[in-house]
Parts: C-alpha cells; sequence; structure tokens
C-alpha cells in the first residue's frame, strides 16, 4: 500500500512549550502536587503521559474551571492550559494562596493582546471561534465588547455599533471557512479592520492536506476528537478531497483493516497536539497492510 505523510506532522511549538512548562514544574517541586486546569492541550495521551510523571489534570466538562480551581488544594501547584484562560482565574488563584504557572501558547497570548489593546480603545471586537473552546471563553473573558461569531448562527451586526470594529479568530480555525467569514464581514462592514490569526503550524497543516494527491482513495486524520486544529483538518481534507473516504482517528487501533481492501493510496495527517508516535504508528500499520 502506498502511503502519503503530510508535513508537518507531530507537535507544535506551542504543545512542546506547555508539555516542558508542566514537566519542569514537577521536576523542580517532586514532593508538591501539580495540576493541570483543564486539558493542557487536547490529546488524551498527552494526558495520560503527564499522570505517569505525577501532573494530574483537573478536567470535567460539566464545570466551570473557577468550579475545579475551588477543588485544588491551596498548597498545589496550578498550570493554566496552552490555549488560554479567563484573567479571573489568576485572582481567584492568588486570592486561594494558590501557586500557578501559565502554559498559554505565545500566538493565542498575542491575539489575547490584541484584542485588549482594541478594548483600551474603545473599539468593538468580533471575535470568530468555536462556542465553549478554551480559547474563545478566554477572549470573550476580556470584556463585554467582545462579541462571538459562530458561523453555525446568523451574526447580529445590529450589536455592532464601531464603524471600525476589530475582527480576529481563534487560532486553530479552518482558513477556508475564514475566508468566507471576512468576506461576509466586508460586505457589511467595509471598514472593519480584518486581521487574520490562523497560527503557523494550523496554516501549514491545513495547507499540507490541501497538498495531498487528488487520486488518493482515503485519508485518515490522527487526532483527538477534542482538539479543533485536528477537528479542522478532517474539515479542509472533506472539502478538498471529496472523492476520497476521510478517517479522524485517535489511534492506529481505530483502522479498521476490512475497509482498506483493494485500496491502494492513503494519506496521513496529524493535529499539532498529536505525539509524533502515535501518527508512526498508524503510518506503520498502514504500510505493513
Amino acid at each position: 500500500m502506498n502511503v502519503f505523510v503530510t508535513n508537518p506532522h507531530g507537535y507544535c511549538a506551542g504543545v512542546v512549550t506547555a508539555i516542558k512548562v508542566a514537566i519542569k514544574t514537577k521536576k523542580e517541586n517532586p514532593d508538591r502536587r501539580v495540576i493541570v486546569l483543564g486539558m493542557l492541550v487536547h490529546n488524551q495521551e498527552v494526558i495520560e503521559m503527564l499522570a505517569s510523571q505525577g501532573i494530574e489534570t483537573f478536567q470535567d466538562p460539566k464545570k466551570p474551571l473557577s468550579e475545579l480551581l475551588e477543588e485544588v488544594p491551596s498548597d498545589a501547584l496550578v498550570i493554566f492550559t496552552a490555549h488560554g484562560h479567563d484573567k479571573k482565574l489568576e485572582t481567584q488563584a492568588t486570592k486561594r494562596g494558590i501557586t500557578f504557572f501559565d502554559a498559554t501558547c505565545t500566538k493565542v497570548t498575542q491575539n489575547m493582546n490584541l484584542i485588549t489593546a482594541a478594548l483600551e480603545a474603545g473599539r468593538d471586537v468580533i471575535y470568530i471561534g468555536k462556542p465553549k473552546h478554551p480559547e474563545t471563553v478566554a477572549a470573550l473573558s476580556l470584556g463585554k465588547k467582545v462579541v462571538l461569531f459562530d458561523r453555525f448562527i446568523p451574526f447580529d451586526y445590529k450589536i455592532i455599533t464601531d464603524k471600525h470594529p476589530l475582527v480576529t479568530n481563534q487560532t486553530t480555525i479552518s482558513f477556508l471557512e475564514l475566508i468566507k467569514i471576512h468576506d461576509e464581514i466586508r460586505s457589511r462592514i467595509p471598514e472593519a479592520e480584518i486581521i487574520d490569526e490562523i497560527c503557523s503550524a494550523t496554516r501549514l497543516r491545513q495547507q499540507a492536506v490541501l497538498d495531498i494527491p487528488e487520486d488518493v482513495e482515503v485519508i485518515f486524520i490522527v487526532g483527538s476528537p477534542v482538539s479543533a486544529n485536528t477537528e479542522k483538518l478532517t474539515e479542509v481534507a472533506r472539502i478538498s478531497h471529496m472523492k476520497a473516504r476521510v478517517y479522524q482517528i485517535k489511534t492506529a487501533a481505530e483502522i479498521d483493516d476490512r475497509s482498506l481492501k483493494n485500496v491502494n493510496f492513503v494519506a496521513v495527517a496529524s493535529g499539532a497536539s498529536t505525539p509524533l508516535e502515535t501518527t508512526d504508528e498508524v503510518i506503520k500499520h498502514l504500510k505493513a497492510l
């Protein structure tokens, strides 16, 4: 079987940095509980790896992070995730005497700084993102004048009173959908300042999927179902390669070998938070068929 592998694959720089922050914190404080508030990155294998290092993850989709933070012992060390967070959590931690470390991706921080500067200048901000995603939650927490643009819900332009609002976005969304949204906003608010904040790691991976040969029969996107950048790779693959079967999988164990009978050409791509070893296992498995 011919296996086409997209590049880049493996961790992006933001994921590498976040993992280093967590491991370094535990290494320097071996006798203290180190707790990540939420998923450090959106990949269960990473969470399990951290657990093997003695690093705990407090995560419950049914509870807000502020509630989870109340469950953290005051003598524990807290790490905020790579996706960004509501700054009120830092105040909450400080009041409880909890020492915390920030593993927010530098690209996310840059985006938050842009939003903060716009708000300080009295401007409205339109934020294009996925509802309830940690990065979106962090952005919306910066001020009431930050308004979410959800692609699945018609946007209410009446709430934007600024003729020159800042338009920015979650760093891990699809650039294909972003182009359409930008065109719509320009048609409604011609003087809006539109900034494309998709991170380079996300953009390069999406472009790599677009560049997969047209005659590929099956495409495997390797990554967590809760990973936004992995989800967007799957969307890009289905849009750009409509004749191919596209599967999003977490590991090689999810591959149904029977579905690949008589298939000669497959492709493999992976999200920015997917361990390189996981993708390599998928590639090895496919090549062995």
